[in-house]
């Protein structure tokens, strides 16, 4: 059988007058230098072991648990209908810049001659290609989630 072993150096500044100062209260108490270390040691741990335990610890119920949960949950859902909002004024916005656009171009039409394409035609085709390329953004963008 073996018996557990603790090894200690004092070798720095002030350590051999620590464990002279140890040795000679060791001897004091009539008690060997084992005892008073062994002892020294579990009143530090007791010590240690009972701030802890005078600490209070939060208690908190399943209603408030319960509570908490179904308020993440509210706020992930508002969260979603502020996401779906957002993709929707984005799309309004990409439209009417869109619209713009294509008034401008009636304005001051480019410089490029189109053959046999009238003014409401190209309205259209305009209002039609900025309208995919505001699905293609908005398609390309991460929201998170499928349903958001």
């Amino acid at each position: 059988m073996s018996r557990p072993q603790l090894n200690i150096k004092f070798d720095g500044e002030g350590e051999k007058e620590l464990l002279e100062i140890v040795k000679t209260r060791a001897q004091d108490e009539r008690i060997s230098l084992k005892e008073f270390v062994l002892d020294a040691l579990k009143n530090r741990l007791t010590v240690h072991l009972a701030t802890q335990s005078t600490q209070p610890k939060p208690a908190v119920t399943k209603p408030e648990v319960d509570e908490l949960k179904r308020r993440i949950v509210d706020i992930q859902i508002s969260l979603m209908g502020e996401v779906r909002k957002d993709r929707k004024q984005i799309a309004a916005l990409a439209q009417a810049i869109a619209l713009i656009e294509s008034r401008l171009d009636v304005l001051d039409p480019p410089n490029i001659v189109i053959v046999a394409e009238d003014s409401q035609a190209r309205q259209s085709r305009q209002r039609e290609t900025w309208e995919n390329d505001a699905v293609e953004f908005l398609d390309a963008i991460s929201w998170g989630d499928d349903n958001g």
